[in-house]
């Protein structure tokens, strides 16, 4: 249990770097504005009046083969953009990839639903091939390698558009990435004074807020402070703490499992490392000695060779030693 003390923290405030954590805290009715609050701190000069949240069953989006489904898919009521939002705790082999593969399951959507109407009737049979926006807002607590620092935006967002590589001409602006890496922020769970805007304060409430018993009374903004109040557990409704509490046994578990797996893994290969070392030891030992045995037999030979009265040079030519 030791191991888990981190993501069990202090007990007043949820813990939300799983990603069914999130889900269970962020993706409600009830907390629409926080998610609201954050989709346009991510993505500068989005305003979002009001959201739907998108059942992701519903719409076809479960990918069974994989371990994690995507986390949140939520729409513009006013423009029909929609977002798409992932939070990933521990590094992940292609994760950009994995988040081109995801933002096709919204657009290709997108295409079903027109080609749906004109099968009904409910439009003129011609097909439209415009897109409504896709944003996948992307939380991940590593960090990318990055050509150059350049590609980050205020030490801590990469963002990633569809455009010419010569010119920088934009050739659509239906799909949109944006990758906040929290793991940039260097600073202790100790040390919230020292966060210097809105976006470090919310970046060090995901990454702390488990371990503090109260919010930082030198923070006062809208963000986290609807942050702060989603995530106290004392005040969560029966059904959304039963939820968070399965979540995190769940996600608790497959931590420990995850764990257990790595020590046999490291404990195996110290032992094969172990017993190949005793081997290899072994096998030198039983050359040296070998080698060694054969020089002393042939020494003994010479010698014999030699008190018998064979000259040096008979000796040498039969034993391979020089006549010296």
């Amino acid at each position: 249990m030791s191991k888990n003390k981190d993501k069990v923290g202090a007990g007043r405030y949820a813990y939300l770097l799983f990603d069914a954590s999130f889900k269970v805290i962020v993706f409600n009715e009830a907390n629409e504005k926080l998610l609201i609050e954050i989709l346009e701190l991510l993505i500068p000069g989005k305003h979002i009046d009001s959201i739907t949240m998108v059942d992701k069953e519903k719409h076809g989006l479960v990918i069974s083969e994989k371990n994690t489904n995507f986390d949140l898919l939520c729409k513009d009521n006013e423009t029909g953009e929609e977002f798409l939002v992932e939070v990933q705790n521990r590094g992940h082999r292609s994760f950009r990839d994995r988040m081109l593969i995801y933002a096709t399951y919204p657009i290709r959507e997108q295409m079903e639903l027109k080609v749906q109407k004109i099968r009904e009737q409910l439009i003129p049979d011609k097909m439209d091939y415009s897109l409504k926006p896709v944003y996948v807002v992307s939380m991940v607590n590593f960090p990318f390698a990055h050509e150059s620092v350049e590609a980050l935006e205020h030490d801590y967002i990469s963002r990633y558009e569809i455009r010419n590589g010569r010119t920088g001409e934009l050739m659509t602006g239906s799909l949109n990435f944006v990758f906040l890496e929290l793991d940039r922020l260097k600073l202790k769970h100790t040390e919230p004074e020292k966060c210097r805007n809105v976006l470090e304060r919310f970046i060090f409430s995901l990454k702390y807020m488990h371990l503090l018993k109260a919010k930082p009374e030198c923070w006062d903004d809208d963000l986290t402070n609807r942050l702060f109040t989603a995530t106290e557990l004392a005040t969560m409704s029966v059904t959304e703490r039963e939820k968070y509490d399965e979540v995190m046994r769940t996600e608790l578990d497959r931590y420990c499992e995850m764990e257990y797996a790595k020590e046999q893994g490291l404990a195996e290969g110290e032992a094969k490392g172990i017993a190949k070392g005793i081997a290899k030891g072994i096998a030198k030992g039983i050359a040296k000695g070998k080698a060694e045995g054969q020089a002393e037999a042939k020494a003994a030979i010479a010698r014999a060779m030699l008190a018998d009265g064979l000259s040096p040079e008979l000796v040498a030519k039969y034993t391979g030693y020089t006549g010296e």
